[in-house]
């Protein structure tokens, strides 16, 4: 364990192997691709760097919209010292105020759709490091994202991926060409070089323009916890934004103030409605537009999936709600076109145990998505090194129940549990309640209290949203 200067807390001697090759990057000013496996914590090895870098300018990180959150809270966390400037959303600088607004910033944080709209903005100054999260986004080299980043000038380039080649050499090429221009040759030549299977080109390439670390090798297993908790931070789409707010307009606002138990069933009905928004406007009400776009868990969601299909494991996803499983099932199947079932209570006891025995005895990519009630105990699914937790539940038992299935005597990999979780939502709130920080209301009230209790304006602290947490994606 290795505690850089800087940051708060330490990291595993892998990571402090890539932390010194990013130093050595640095030194010879070259770019690279830092490839940890998913749940390695390539985020805080590179704040390591960050940290222990600054006066050269800010750095540049462009994510996707989901782990924007992720990167201000582990900044927060892990390197406190940092001055961050989230730069997303409509209340973003413009063109004209971007200078001033990261001027004294050591990191600032956008997204790849923002970076691509505001980039004549941001190719107006050199910064000292451009940082591409999930840098597969750039794997068409002739996309406008990886055209258009392209231009971002910066001392030092660098791209996060768990998953380097995900369909071929081309895909590495276009990260290796971004992050050193030139550097690596044309297209055909270096797939021509390096031809065979991805993982023998990036052991050709580790610790020079690569540095490549998985969860299988044995000196990283032997570092790892048994289990990899992960908390995501997911955006809100301005339609679940909207949505939100006219179910809570419409209980403070409608006869919920009248006797204490239809309040009382007004709220919890409430409550539910809040959770299916934040699940997905079509969990709440479903109008038979397709899924794709309109949620932020749901674009989260297919990025772990497709990140865990790419390294050729599974994962186990759980929703409270089975109608809503069901839908997610289909929309994985349409989109990995890879088939995907729902285990939910509705099925036969037969159906049922196909499925659980279909999953544990096929290899390769798979996934499976099991309503928390049904399929949060009982069950052996340690062929799943991942676990989905889509949405929260008020008892932290269940939700480790519903992990469980996976970490479990006869796991023999490392398991990463996501928690998907939408901040400045009652998604945040549940997170507290779970976390036993603090009661959901967040008021000062007798022991006795309920929710029940409260006045509208109250009503709106507990459940409303809040805009200094909100991460929200801009558009229609």
């Amino acid at each position: 364990m290795t505690s850089p200067e800087g940051f708060t807390g330490q990291l595993r001697g892998y990571q402090a192997e890539a932390l010194a090759w990013l130093g050595f990057l640095d030194a010879v000013e070259l770019g690279g691709c830092l490839a940890l496996d998913m749940g390695l914590g390539k985020t805080p090895t590179v704040l390591a760097q960050v940290a222990r870098s600054t006066g050269n300018g800010p750095a540049l990180v462009v994510a996707p919209p989901a782990v924007v959150g992720n990167w201000a809270a582990e900044a927060a966390r892990f390197t406190p010292g940092l001055q961050v400037v989230v730069h997303h959303g409509s209340a973003r600088a413009s063109a004209d105020e971007l200078e001033a607004e990261v001027e004294g910033a050591d990191l600032v944080i956008t997204t790849y759709g923002t970076a691509v709209r505001d980039v004549e903005a941001l190719s107006e100054r050199t910064w000292d490091r451009v940082v591409l999260d999930e840098a597969q986004a750039i794997k068409n080299s002739a996309s406008e994202t990886a055209q258009q980043l392209r231009r971002i000038p910066a001392r030092n380039r660098l791209a996060l991926t768990g998953t380097p080649v995900e369909n071929g050499l081309g895909d590495l090429w276009s990260i290796l060409d971004f992050t050193n221009p030139g550097l690596v040759g044309s297209r055909p030549a270096f797939v021509a070089q390096l031809s065979g299977d991805g993982e023998s080109a990036l052991r050709a390439l580790n610790g020079i323009l690569v540095f490549r670390r998985t969860k299988s090798e044995p000196v990283v297993a032997a570092e790892l916890p048994d289990r990899i908790d992960e908390l995501d931070r997911c955006t809100m789409t301005p339609e679940q934004i909207g949505l939100y707010q006219a179910v809570l307009d419409g209980l403070v606002g409608g006869g919920a103030a009248a006797a204490s138990e239809p309040k009382q069933g007004a709220i919890l009905a409430a409550i539910t409605a809040l959770k299916q928004i934040c699940n997905h406007p079509a969990a709440y009400q479903d109008d038979g537009r397709p899924l794709a776009g309109r949620s932020g868990k749901l674009t989260r969601l297919e990025e772990i999936v497709d990140s865990v299909f790419a390294a050729g494991e599974r994962v186990l996803v759980f929703t409270h709600f089975a109608e809503w499983g069901k839908r997610l099932a289909d929309h994985l199947t349409e989109v990995t076109s890879i088939p995907i079932a729902c285990y939910h209570g509705g099925l036969a006891r037969g159906a049922r145990d196909r499925l659980v025995q279909e999953f544990q005895n096929t290899e390769g990519p798979g996934a499976l998505v099991l309503s928390l009630k049904a399929g949060g105990t009982g069950l052996n699914l340690t062929a799943a090194s991942h676990v989905v937790l889509y949405d929260r539940w008020w008892n932290p038992a269940v939700e480790d129940q519903a992990r469980d299935r996976a970490w479990r005597i006869g796991q023999t990999r490392t398991v990463v549990s996501h928690r998907l979780v939408c901040p400045g939502t009652v998604d945040e709130r549940v997170e507290e309640v779970v976390a036993g920080k603090r009661h959901i209301a967040d008021l000062v009230l007798p022991a006795s209290s309920s929710l029940s209790d409260l006045d509208a304006e109250q009503l709106r602290t507990a459940l409303g949203l809040r805009p200094d947490t909100l991460l929200a994606e801009p558009g229609a």
